[in-house]
């Protein structure tokens, strides 16, 4: 997976869940988990940009390093 992949299938997911995505989600999708270290990247730089806000509650996550990432722009999109 590249990291272009891995910031595809986050946003996503993201989408398909009205704009969050959570850790259990992340580490539940075959794709995202066959490569961690590439998809905790894309989850960093997300996180730290101007649209999606991260939150780093204790919820048992494996290795995803956010609860869930909030995507702003996408969860407002309105699906036709």
């Amino acid at each position: 997976m590249t990291y272009e992949d891995a910031v595809t299938r986050l946003m996503e997911l993201a989408r398909e869940n009205g704009g969050t995505v959570t850790a259990a989600q992340v580490e539940a999708d075959p794709a995202l988990s066959d490569d961690q270290p590439t998809v905790s990247a894309a989850a960093r730089a997300l996180g730290g940009s101007t649209n999606v806000f991260s939150a780093d509650e204790p919820d048992g996550r494996a290795w995803f390093p956010f609860s869930s990432l909030l995507f702003s722009e996408v969860g407002s999109s309105a699906r036709h």
